[in-house]
């Protein structure tokens, strides 16, 4: 990439942002040159902001710098490089073995809360959790809620648990299941807001995915390995009504692909109002749906 040095910090950072907008192995919405600046300082110990008067990077920081760029051009998640994401205003830790945390994800938080702010001591279940960043963030947010965080995959909850822990977060639970089977049988009929971002890719999409999601994500964190992606959230929306109080909420994360085959979903299992919420950036569309009172 660059040879020689050492390299003032402009000209890192200017070849770093190149080689990831090169790339062909990360999604081209990513802010590459975000990215580098954060690397960099992650790499020197500052923060970015901090990088316009810091000194050149020695030789083997720049190195250390370089091979970092490398494996993020090569498709590593950039949450694994550095160890970690900010989420909703959470730093959380994060590894290898369940689905990245994605900040397009806070659009279901930052409706999640809307939805439940004014309610006393809102239930709140979030499934097909994984690291459960969602869940822990509206917990985070709603201190008197009752937030559930379902998953198939001990990994990833384990993870949610460690940052709960770290995080002084108390009134989430985590449980592992099969979609809403962990919750206790008290809570059916009393959930306010269900929240979910099901996996959906067609088995037969996989392989058009970039490397840094299908080389690095758990597969069955993409995908449910049915023909139109579409099994697990028929059984999120139709087991939905089980759990959900009359008048409760349930909140579908996706890309804009699929919001017409959601509402159709919803509207088959009876769910009387159904909204559509996006992001300005147009990375993550939210489906939310009411249950009805009959």
């Amino acid at each position: 990439m660059v040879s020689g040095g050492p390299f003032a910090i402009d000209d890192l950072l200017r070849a770093a942002t190149r080689v990831l907008s090169d790339s062909t192995a990360i999604f081209e919405d990513h802010d590459n040159e975000a990215e580098a600046r954060q690397l960099l300082a992650f790499t020197l110990g500052v923060d970015d902001e901090e990088l316009d008067e810091a000194e050149p990077p020695s030789t083997r920081d720049r190195d250390r710098f370089l091979a970092l760029v490398a494996r993020r051009a090569a498709g590593e998640p950039f949450p694994f490089l550095i160890g970690k994401i900010d989420f909703y205003g959470l730093e959380l830790k994060v590894w290898p073995g369940a689905f990245v945390p994605r900040p397009s994800s806070e659009l279901t938080v930052n409706r999640s809360v809307a939805r439940m702010r004014r309610k006393k001591n809102p239930v709140v279940v979030d499934v097909c959790a994984g690291a459960a960043p969602i869940a822990l963030a509206i917990a985070d947010e709603l201190p008197r809620a009752d937030v559930w965080a379902l998953d198939i995959s001990e990994e990833g909850l384990s993870q949610g648990r460690k940052n709960a822990r770290r995080l002084g977060i108390n009134n989430v639970s985590l449980r592992r299941g099969d979609l809403y089977a962990p919750l206790p049988a008290r809570l059916a009929g009393q959930v306010d807001l269900i929240t979910a971002h099901v996996p959906y890719v067609p088995a037969g999409e996989i392989e058009d995915l970039p490397e840094e999601v299908r080389e690095h994500e758990p597969l069955d964190t993409l995908t449910d390995h049915s023909h139109d992606g579409l099994y697990l959230m028929r059984r999120v929306v139709e087991e939905s009504r089980e759990w959900l109080r009359p008048d409760g909420w349930l909140l579908l994360e996706m890309s804009d692909d699929v919001v017409s085959k959601a509402r159709r979903l919803c509207r088959k299992a009876g769910f009387d109002h159904i909204e559509l919420a996006d992001d300005e950036d147009g990375l993550s569309v939210v489906v939310e749906a009411r249950r009805s009172k009959s």
